[in-house]
């Protein structure tokens, strides 16, 4: 319940969350340290992309030249537009998802930005066309947190 709370409103006072999850503030206050601390869970703003003007959002699908996967996945960590690389198996080597305001600033993101990172082969571009699900809305359940998936004696 208190992640589900957190959810709602992250900001919200730690007296406020223990009346919706029905503890005490101490309690609530050291159950939300516990899962910070533990990089559990992290209180963060979110943005909109959409809502400030961004309105394309881009998957590559990027092969790399054996040997520079590590160096191409940091290349790629640095860049503005860039907000999520995976090093990945399967089809790709690099799964990268960037934003972007218009078809120009993509078009010069390919021929400026990832043109010059060397160990790049080949990359495959997917623009998404509506976002179904968003990745801040997947919810960890209570008994997920770290104390519970510790194995017994450890």
């Amino acid at each position: 319940m208190l992640i589900a709370s957190l959810k709602t409103d992250g900001r919200m006072s730690y007296t406020e969350l223990a009346a919706r999850i029905g503890v005490s503030e101490g309690t609530a206050r050291n159950r939300l340290t516990r899962l910070v601390e533990s990089g559990a869970l992290r209180v963060r703003p979110v943005v909109e992309p959409d809502k400030i003007g961004y309105r394309m959002n881009v998957w590559f699908g990027i092969r790399c030249r054996p040997g520079a996967l590590r160096d191409v996945a940091a290349a790629l960590r640095e860049l503005h537009p860039v907000r999520y690389v995976g090093v990945c198996s399967g089809a790709f080597d690099i799964i990268c998802e960037s934003i972007f305001l218009s078809e120009e600033e993509l078009l010069r993101f390919l021929s400026d930005e990832m043109r010059v990172i060397d160990g790049i082969v080949d990359v495959d571009t997917s623009t998404v066309l509506d976002i179904a699900k968003f990745g801040y809305e997947w919810e960890l359940r209570e008994e997920d947190t770290p104390e519970t998936t510790r194995p017994k004696g450890k």
